[in-house]
């Protein structure tokens, strides 16, 4: 029997009407693409404020959905679901403003809103859900959906590269979370969460260890993170932006692997060590990118270790706010990666810019756009005031409370990573304000479609470094409901 709020299905109403609206009205009504990219914009926006009106001061009931029946569904909107999915509805909000003029030049924009829609309903779906197979369902849908779009330029032969490299690998992460469980059920019986097991059988064990495969690669955590810097090197500005601020894999990976009875303790370790592979491999190989949008993805890689070690920290010693510093820096990383991947838009839309060492006098000819970009760099070089500073120091000194020598190694690693990131930052933010080797460019009028994400972004990435509490008090609710320490 159906029962619960019905406030927790109008954001999925949104995003799917929408969706279907979007394509009515580009085939019937007017296929604009300015008109499409506000409409899509108004339906992320909708959504996203019907999903905060769900939030729940902690000690509240949380708003669910659904067949509690077993054999039923139920959508849960707790804290943590409602801060990843707001994360991802806020950037698909700025993506669809932005695609407004970035899109103007490509011919298949009439399927790209929907995309955009399908593809945050599935990862909405899969933060919210109860059950082990709508969560393979959602994530399926959210895997098809970015697939089409990381092609989504099919006459260029690097995005059909990156697109299939990337069907591949993530059908591969799917098959293997479905694997892991048709495993859990065969020693269940059951596909609700939390599990029934107090005593994880060989299935069970198997069944976890294929779901963290599964998740894992969708995640980009080490050594499952090959198909990232061909994805967000390849598809278009806008949808790199987007994958920034999906987080909806790692919450998942966590929120399962408790209710699935896996240790905190051993799956702090776990993370711990995937979050220093992630800072190795990640520095590592930006260090030697030569393309600006790669250089962005092996970055990513990097920041998602730190937020790996953070939380990892956190489950292993019981200290949930050093989950809350893994959680908040992950939200500074999804709007200061997705200003830069916004920015770095703009300069190839007007200079057609892939290079970095092509991104030279960036400043003189997009004055604008090189403020935004400088922005997102010294953010994620950690530079106060801003949020990239701000959160890697709520995580230093959370992790030093754990008082382990381990740890302790960990933060001089964290430590070391920091000053091997100023090798690639700080070549590029030179270039964007160094003078051209030619006479001085003149000033381009730039969209306001363009301009209006990246000022509000870049004003976002000041505001979390500056004045973090209301953020911070966020992710600590999203840590609350992982239910640790």
């Amino acid at each position: 029997m159906t029962s619960g709020d019905t406030g927790v299905m109008i954001p999925f109403l949104f995003l799917v009407g929408g969706a279907f609206v979007i394509y009515l009205v580009a085939r019937l009504i007017t296929s604009r693409n300015h008109w499409l990219a506000l409409l899509t914009a108004l339906i992320f926006a909708g959504a996203l404020v019907s999903l905060l009106v769900l939030r729940r001061a902690p000690g509240v009931a949380v708003p669910m959905w659904g067949d509690a029946a077993p054999g039923g569904v139920v959508l849960r909107a707790d804290a943590g679901a409602i801060f990843i999915g707001g994360i991802a509805l806020g950037m698909g909000t700025c993506v669809a403003i932005y695609s407004g003029r970035y899109l103007r030049l490509d011919q298949r924009y009439k399927t790209y809103y929907p995309l955009l829609l399908l593809m945050i309903t599935g990862l909405l779906g899969m933060v919210m859900t109860s059950d082990l197979f709508s969560l393979y369902m959602f994530c399926e849908l959210m895997s098809v959906a970015s697939y089409v779009l990381v092609a989504f330029r099919r006459r260029t032969d690097t995005s059909i590269e990156a697109g299939f490299k990337y069907l591949v690998m993530g059908s591969v992460g799917t098959i293997t979370l479905l694997m892991g469980i048709t495993l859990i059920y065969r020693e269940t019986g059951v596909l609700t969460l939390p599990q029934p097991i107090i005593a994880p059988g060989m299935w069970a064990r198997a069944g976890l260890a294929c779901l963290w495969v599964g998740l894992g690669l969708k995640s980009a955590i080490v050594p499952l993170h090959t198909w990232q810097p061909d994805a967000y090197g390849r598809a278009p500005g806008s949808v790199s932006a987007l994958f920034s601020g999906m987080l909806a894999p790692f919450y998942v990976l966590l929120k399962v692997s408790l209710a699935l009875g896996f240790p905190a303790r051993d799956l702090g370790l776990g993370l711990m060590l995937c979050g220093l592979a992630n800072m190795l491999v990640g520095n590592g190989m930006a260090l030697v990118q030569t393309h600006t949008k790669r250089l962005l993805a092996y970055s990513s890689i990097a920041q998602m270790g730190y937020g790996l070690f953070s939380v990892g920290v956190g489950l292993r010693h019981a200290l949930p706010s050093a989950i809350q510093a893994g959680f908040f820096l992950l939200l500074a990383h999804a709007a200061m990666k997705g200003l830069a991947f916004l920015s770095k838009g703009v300069c190839n839309f007007y200079d057609h810019t892939t290079q970095v060492a092509e991104l030279r006098g960036v400043f003189y000819r997009l004055p604008p756009v090189a403020l935004t970009f400088g922005i997102a760099i010294m953010g994620l070089v950690g530079i106060p005031p801003l949020a990239g500073f701000a959160g890697k120091w709520f995580i230093l000194t959370q992790v030093w409370q754990a008082r382990d020598v381990w740890v302790y190694a960990g933060i001089v690693v964290f430590l070391l990573m920091l000053l091997l990131s100023l090798g690639y930052y700080l070549p590029m933010l030179a270039l964007l304000f160094a003078p051209a080797p030619e006479l001085p460019p003149m000033p381009v009028k730039i969209s306001r479609w363009l301009l209006a994400p990246l000022l509000a972004l870049a004003a976002l990435v000041l505001w979390l470094g500056i004045a973090p509490g209301w953020w911070l008090q966020w992710a600590g609710e999203a840590a609350a409901a992982l239910g640790v320490g």
